[in-house]
């Protein structure tokens, strides 16, 4: 999935207008300008991780978990610093999953530069719903 598509699937599942959506985003806070220069490139997991977070955060009204200490499971959370608390924060939610490369467990790969296909991405952007409809219970 592009990175741009992923914005748009994103907001139609908040049931938001998506038309002038970078514009808007970057106003808001929660968009990038990488994301409209990359916007038909496919979607990086570190960047669904910020985008997801960062639309939860200033749109939604989801401040962030105060710790970020259990996700440090994560072997590779702090190979991009600046996508850490993003990473963290989505991982610990449960919105999007870590990859176990041990065959016994325990070696937990959030893979930052990955990429998931659509029927992932989907499930990444249903838990980012299911995520607000809990907190405004």
């Amino acid at each position: 999935m592009t990175r741009g598509s992923f914005i748009v699937s994103l907001l139609r599942a908040f049931g938001e207008e998506y038309e002038d959506i970078f514009s808007r985003g970057l106003e808001n806070g929660w968009l990038e300008y990488e994301d409209k220069l990359y916007s038909n490139e496919p979607i990086a997991r570190k960047n669904a991780a910020r985008i997801i977070h960062m639309f939860l955060l200033k749109e939604k009204g989801i401040i962030d978990l105060p710790s970020i200490h259990d996700a440090e499971v994560l072997r590779d959370l702090y190979d991009c610093r600046v996508c850490a608390n993003h990473v963290a924060q989505v991982y610990l939610r449960g919105i999007m999953d870590a990859k176990d490369l041990s065959a016994g467990g325990g070696f937990l790969w959030f893979d930052l530069d990955g990429e998931d296909d659509q029927t992932v991405i989907e499930e990444y952007i249903r838990r980012a719903v299911e995520t607000v409809k809990n907190a405004k219970i």
